[in-house]
């Protein structure tokens, strides 16, 4: 049996994490009024990023093909295949390459180098026979989770390295082109088609696999280290887009676009979110 005491301040300590209907609802409201604030405005003083990432299309579980992906998300450079067979179902192949500490503190040939031989190596091993009767180029996905402004589908520049990347040469540029240019200058039949996000890949997986299963996937989620969400948006409703890209996007018939929240940002001032002694004294440790 539990002491009296015991379960007395047990239940106090709870109760310090119990969250009110009302809070709930304020917490609500305030994700609300920042996410339309973000839709609206570029500016990083003002609501979420919410940042436009030029998909505007959802698969639908009958896409076919071999696809390839690389993601750059810190100390390591993974390469995949994902093979679509067109019924929800999909074969993947990956490999795991570390990155030389030299190269994350070099330049930005060198660092790009290294990847685009890392994608030729993993096509040669994994695709040689494609490689010898294929004579279209390759389609590439490229996660490269560092800040970037991005402008079009396959385009962005470095804002700034983090996770112990420090090259500055790169910061300003588009990386999409820095990878295209290597993997050109090695002569790998690889086009890099789109600059990808986690989140946004998250969605788009499960609107593959999980098409006619539970219905159309609204939202792609991250729960890590961190966590974040993706889904599809009007395009009238993202009133920070270009009005010429909007109406250049309606000419092609497109009527959405997902859009990466980055909500872990949300509340940053503490309007909202509850703050306990806890957080205080962890806070105190920076």
């Amino acid at each position: 049996m539990v002491a009296p005491q015991l379960l007395k301040k047990v239940n106090e300590i709870v109760e310090e994490f119990e969250v009110s209907p009302e809070l709930l609802k304020k917490g609500v409201d305030e994700f609300i009024r920042l996410a339309e604030e973000g839709l609206s405005s570029s500016s990083a003083s003002k609501g979420l990023p919410m940042i436009p990432t030029f998909v505007t299309s959802i698969p639908d579980g009958s896409e076919k093909g071999i696809l390839l992906a690389a993601d750059l998300g810190g100390t390591n450079f993974r390469v995949c295949s994902v093979e679509l067979q067109g019924n929800h179902h999909f074969n993947l192949i990956q490999s795991k390459n570390p990155i030389p500490v030299d190269l994350m503190k070099g330049t930005s040939d060198e660092l790009f180098k290294y990847l685009a031989a890392k994608v030729a190596q993993f096509l040669k091993e994994h695709h040689g026979e494609k490689l010898e009767e294929n004579n279209d180029n390759f389609k590439l996905g490229f996660t490269f989770s560092f800040p970037v402004d991005q402008t079009s589908l396959n385009a962005g520049k470095l804002i700034r390295w983090t996770k112990g990347f420090d090259i500055p040469d790169t910061v300003g540029q588009d990386v999409v082109a820095l990878l295209q240019k290597h993997l050109d200058a090695l002569k790998v039949p690889v086009t890099v088609s789109a600059l990808a996000n986690d989140t946004v890949g998250t969605l788009l997986a499960r609107s593959y696999t999980g098409a006619n299963k539970e219905g159309v996937t609204t939202i792609g989620c991250i729960f890590g280290t961190g966590t974040n969400g993706a889904y599809n948006e009007k395009l009238e409703n993202i009133h920070k887009l270009d009005p010429k890209v909007v109406a250049e996007l309606k000419k092609k018939g497109v009527t959405h676009m997902v859009v990466n929240t980055e909500w872990g940002s949300f509340d940053n001032a503490l309007k909202v979110l509850p703050v306990t002694k806890y957080d205080t004294a962890v806070d105190a440790l920076d």
